[in-house]
């Protein structure tokens, strides 16, 4: 299960870099318009103009974390097919699997269930030109920061007609980020934080520069030990760890049977200050490594394991 996880880490670290290629930005251009009242248009974070001809009623939601926004926006019973792992919220786990990490997108399965639109995410640039020859309204999603993700969840209100709800949610969320920063602002210190996300006799996989779990970290008041390491989805070896010397480590990968027992049992992971501290957390990767709107779930969780008295 680690490999498996590595490997979609690995290939979301190429689709980020493929992403920022490609150009997208997610505060570029207008989100979109009503141009009638049986047309909507959107500008997606690829800069592409896509015309919907009416507002869909079936739609293909090509990643766990465009699944989740669709849901967040109520239309959820609308969402016809789904992407491996698509497992919050857990009715989404119950609807037909139409794209695989290892097959990429099956077109027979996703033409027979009559889309109206596809809404794809960054990870998906590699088989975006397969989608394409279906000759079917694709939206992608491609954020780069927080800010980006609040924006997507604007882009796809406007494509999914629930425009209203997109304008309330993203002030909601936006006015939770605020009072974490304010929060963490008042903190003496900024902890050292090394999140693992997994784990093998090689060494931690963790977020680095670029990431949305950097960005998350920093956001909640820590500083990001995985910083040192090469691309936004490192593998850090178990010398340059202990090297660095965290003050917190997060385990993203309790989900896969890591524990703070096992990681105390690691070869001279004894000297490091997390583990003389006992400051060792549990934590749901899927809150950090998916963006959307529980990326903000993630961000107030860790900052209370950072800073708890910030909280009280």
């Amino acid at each position: 299960m680690h490999r498996a996880k590595t490997a979609r880490r690995i290939v979301a670290g190429i689709a980020l870099v493929l992403g920022m290629l490609l150009g997208p930005a997610a505060t570029a251009a207008p989100v979109g318009a009503h141009a009638a009242a049986t047309t909507i248009i959107v500008v997606d974070d690829h800069h592409t103009r896509v015309v919907l001809r009416g507002v869909p009623r079936r739609i293909v939601a090509l990643a766990p974390n465009v699944v989740e926004i669709l849901y967040a926006l109520g239309v959820g019973r609308h969402v016809v097919g789904v992407s491996q792992d698509s497992t919050y919220p857990p009715a989404a786990a119950h609807k037909p699997v139409v794209v695989t990490y290892s097959g990429g997108p099956n077109l027979e399965k996703i033409v027979a269930l009559r889309p109206d639109v596809l809404i794809a995410a960054g990870i998906d640039a590699s088989y975006l030109p397969k989608l394409h020859s279906l000759r079917l309204p694709i939206i992608v999603l491609d954020p780069q920061t927080i800010g980006g993700i609040l924006h997507d969840i604007t882009i796809a209100g406007v494509a999914t007609g629930t425009d209203g709800v997109a304008h309330a949610l993203v002030p909601r969320l936006q006015a939770r980020i605020d009072t974490v920063t304010r929060r963490v602002r008042r903190a003496v210190s900024r902890p050292h934080v090394y999140y693992e996300y997994d784990f093998d006799k090689a060494g931690g996989w963790t977020y680095g520069r670029g990431s949305f779990g950097d960005a998350v970290i920093t956001m909640a008041g820590g500083y990001n030990v995985g910083r040192a390491g090469a691309g936004p989805y490192p593998q850090l070896s178990p010398e340059q760890i202990i090297g660095l010397n965290p003050q917190v480590i997060v385990l993203g990968d309790a989900a896969y049977g890591v524990s703070s027992r096992s990681v105390r049992e690691r070869p001279g992971f004894d000297a490091v200050r997390a583990v003389q501290l006992n400051h060792l957390y549990p934590f749901n990767d899927t809150l950090v490594s998916r963006p959307g709107p529980r990326i903000v779930d993630g961000l107030e969780q860790l900052a209370r394991l950072l800073h708890p008295k910030a909280f009280t």
